[in-house]
């Protein structure tokens, strides 16, 4: 089946699959594992040219996430077959995996992979455990305007022994201001920024007015990480939380 994926996360799951052979072409920001780079990429996230994409002859178009939900429909309305997965949560993740599984015929694969994901967590969670207290941690999806992280995130942080900033599992990223920060008063700040990766200044953040005043910047407790560790809902969550558990294992001791 010759599959166009429009999703980082999904492009990720087809790989775990094996089924790398079969996508002929994936959005703009698939770039993990190397070899997806090779793929041939299609511009603009959430408003990828139809035509362009059919030129590729998908007999499967994936895409996911609220900010793809309009394009998933136009394309559907031009006959495109597409499965548009939204998860919010872990659950719904491997819900989402294992749907892809059986409509790929890898349920085998599909379980596998939820299995390891899901030991992943189970062996963070236990270091985790031995923390002396849940330090409370402020995770960042966007810079301008500040927006805390959402949807699945909350539970990543949890997992890796954390006291997130309140959003509570499930629901999207939010817009927040400096008062609301100032208010859950984090001990460490995590800059995710969307499409940054690594390469995030955390001097944007310090530069903000009043933000210095946070005791988290004036520790210097203020990371960066690869954003596709906690922005892709696949099976590098795991990674970013045990990540996340290494800065806060670091930061109690």
């Amino acid at each position: 089946m010759k599959i166009a994926s429009l999703s980082p996360a999904v492009t990720e799951i087809l790989f775990a699959f094996e089924l790398e052979d079969q996508i002929v072409c994936t959005d703009q920001f698939s770039n993990y594992p190397e070899i997806a780079k090779d793929i041939p990429h299609l511009k603009d996230h959430q408003n990828v040219d139809i035509a362009s994409l059919m030129e590729h002859e998908p007999e499967l178009v994936i895409t996911s996430t609220i900010i793809q939900e309009k394009l998933a429909q136009q394309m559907k309305d031009r006959g495109l077959s597409v499965v548009h997965q939204d998860y919010r949560t872990i659950n719904t993740l491997y819900e989402g995996i294992r749907q892809l599984g059986l409509i790929l015929s890898v349920e085998d694969m599909a379980e596998e992979l939820v299995l390891r994901m899901q030991q992943g967590f189970k062996d963070v969670r236990r270091k985790a455990g031995h923390l002396p207290r849940r330090p409370r941690v402020y995770i960042e999806e966007w810079h301008d305007p500040p927006m805390a992280s959402g949807n699945w995130v909350p539970e990543v942080a949890h997992i890796a022994g954390c006291e997130q900033f309140p959003i509570p599992s499930g629901e999207l990223s939010r817009e927040v201001t400096l008062d609301e920060v100032k208010e859950f008063d984090p001990d460490m700040i995590v800059i995710s920024w969307c499409g940054a990766g690594t390469l995030a200044d955390p001097a944007l953040l310090k530069d903000r007015t009043g933000w210095d005043s946070l005791r988290a910047v004036q520790d210097d407790a203020v990371r960066v990480i690869d954003d596709s560790l906690f922005n892709r809902p696949g099976p590098r969550l795991v990674e970013g939380a045990q990540r996340l558990y290494g800065w806060v294992f670091e930061l109690l001791h």
